[in-house]
Formats: structure tokens, sequence, C-alpha cells
């Protein structure tokens, strides 16, 4: 039985797979130690590599942040496109909707991102560059992802909206795990954000209908 020969790792796999364990390690850091706790040191230090190569691949902090930054845009982005729409029509289904944005927004990995966006708020130059990292987000991969599952085109900057209350929504509710609440708490409150969220979208969709 022939054997496959093992393909030789390029130099582009190996630094890929160095920046992803890096900021796995970034995540991992800024979820336990939060964002003042968190050096390049010690990241260096969890990911196994030297400060020196950390700088190889992430010439500064800051650009390591953003990668984390990144890290969640994609995060984001692979959870919504295993989506489908209920109808040729690309009508959303906001029950699904609702369990992805909690699968990203919900999970504990997310908080580094919360340690990014709170830790550089007194940052004059960096926090306006990350508030406008998570708007480029909306822009590039959940405006985008809504105009394709959203039919009627006059109702789209209404969808948009809703869709941004029920982000809002979210984010919020994942900050209660801070409280210590368990599932059921979290599971009772998404239940009620889908209804509501899916009647007023019913409703825009009759408004549209009958005039």
């Amino acid at each position: 039985m022939a054997t496959v020969p093992n393909r030789r790792r390029t130099q582009v796999d190996r630094s890929a797979e160095t920046r992803a364990i890096l900021i796995r390690a970034a995540i991992e850091l800024l979820q336990t130690l939060g964002f003042a706790g968190t050096s390049t040191a010690l990241i260096a230090k969890r990911a196994g590599v030297t400060t020196g190569a950390l700088h190889h691949h992430f010439a500064t902090k800051d650009e390591l942040l953003f990668g984390v930054l990144d890290h969640a845009s994609e995060r984001m982005r692979a959870r919504l496109e295993q989506e489908k729409p209920v109808s040729p029509a690309g009508t959303l289904n906001i029950s699904d909707t609702v369990r992805h944005l909690w699968e990203v927004y919900g999970n504990p990995e997310y908080w580094a991102t919360w340690e990014i966006i709170i830790g550089t708020r007194s940052d004059p130059a960096l926090h306006p560059r990350v508030v406008a990292h998570r708007l480029e987000t909306m822009r590039m991969v959940l405006h985008p992802w809504l105009e394709h599952h959203t039919s009627e085109e006059g109702t789209r900057p209404e969808v948009i909206a809703l869709f941004e209350f029920m982000l809002i929504a979210i984010r919020g509710l994942s900050l209660e795990r801070f409280l210590d609440k368990d599932e059921a708490y979290f599971d009772r409150n998404l239940k009620i954000l889908a209804d509501l969220v899916g009647q007023r979208l019913e409703a825009l969709a009759q408004h549209n209908f009958v005039r």
C-alpha cells in the first residue's frame, strides 16, 4: 500500500501557526488577567516563544491586540455563515440568529474583546482605533450578511436598526456572566429577545405587504 508523503510546512504555514498561537495566548490572558495584567512577555511565555519571536510576528502589543479583534470578527463571520435562510426569499430565522450571535458574544472568549475595548478607554490614540475596528466589523461582516438575508430592500434600514438593537441586548446579556447566572437564565432571556425581535420583523413585513 502506497504511503502519502508528509507535506513539508512552508514558512508561511509556520508563521500563520505561530501568529494563531500568540493570538490564542493573548485571548486566554486577557480573559484571566485582564487588560492591565496582560503583557507581551506573559503572552510570549504562554505561547511558548521568545519575546523576540512575538515581535517578529507582531511588531507592537497594539498590533497583537488588533489580531485578537480580527479573530473575533472572523469568528463572527464563520458563525453567521452557518445560518441558512428559511425560504428562497432569504427570510431570517431569528431563533437561529440569536443562537449564533450568543455563541460568539456569550462565549467567555469574547471577554478578551471587552477587555480591549474597556482597557483602552483612557488611551486617546488607541481607543478610537479600537472603536473604529468594531464599527468596521459591523460594516464589513454584519451588514452584507443582513442584506443577503433581507428580501425587501425598503425595510432594510429598519431591519439593520433592529439587528443592532439585538446586538446591544446580547452584548449586555453577556456581561451577566460576570454575575454567575446559570444557563437557564440566559436561555430564558435569549428566547424573550428572539420572540420580541421576531414579532417586530413580522410587523415590518406585514406593513410592507399592506403598502
